[in-house]
C-alpha cells in the first residue's frame, strides 16, 4: 500500500501530487524476532517537514479508512509478482526455503504464501496499521 513502486500511496502523494520528493518508498526486511517498516525519502531540506507530515498523514489514512478493494487487489498482485520474480533461480528458492525454516515457518511456507496474501482483507490491513503505525519513530539525515 505505502511503498509499492510508482503506484504506492507515498509515491503518488509525496512525489506526484505534492512534488515533495524525487524518491520515496518503503520496505519491510524479513527478520526473526522484532521487525521494522522503513520509509525512505529523498527530498530537499526545505521540504523535509512537509514531507514528514505527508508520511504521517498516509499512516493516519491507513489507520482511519479501510483500503479500497481495487487498491488492495493491486497491492496483492504487486506483492505476489515480486515474490515470484525473486524466486526464479534455484539458489533463491533454496535461500528462501532455508530462511523459512530458520524463522520457524517451515520450508514449504513459500508455497502457502500466495493463498495467505490473497486471504488478507481491508479490515485486517486497517487493524495492523492501527497497531503498528500509531507512533512512528522518525530519523532524518540531512546535509
Amino acid at each position: 500500500m505505502l511503498g509499492g513502486g510508482m503506484s504506492g500511496r507515498l509515491f503518488t502523494t509525496l512525489r506526484d501530487r505534492e512534488g515533495l520528493a524525487y524518491a520515496v518508498g518503503s520496505f519491510y526486511p524479513t527478520r526473526a524476532g522484532w521487525g521494522r517498516l522503513a520509509v525512505h525519502l529523498g527530498t530537499a531540506p526545505g521540504n523535509l517537514a512537509r514531507a514528514e507530515a505527508g508520511i504521517r498523514a498516509e499512516f493516519e489514512r491507513l489507520r482511519a479508512e479501510p483500503v479500497p478493494a481495487e487498491e488492495l487487489a493491486r497491492a496483492k498482485r504487486r506483492l505476489l509478482g515480486s515474490h515470484a520474480l525473486d524466486r526464479r533461480t534455484n539458489a533463491r528458492q533454496a535461500f528462501y526455503r532455508a530462511l523459512y525454516e530458520l524463522l520457524g515457518l517451515g520450508h514449504g511456507y513459500g508455497d502457502r504464501y500466495p493463498a495467505l496474501v490473497e486471504a488478507v482483507t481491508a479490515e485486517e490491513v486497517q487493524q495492523v496499521a492501527r497497531r503498528y503505525l500509531a507512533e512512528p519513530v522518525v530519523a532524518a539525515i540531512a546535509p
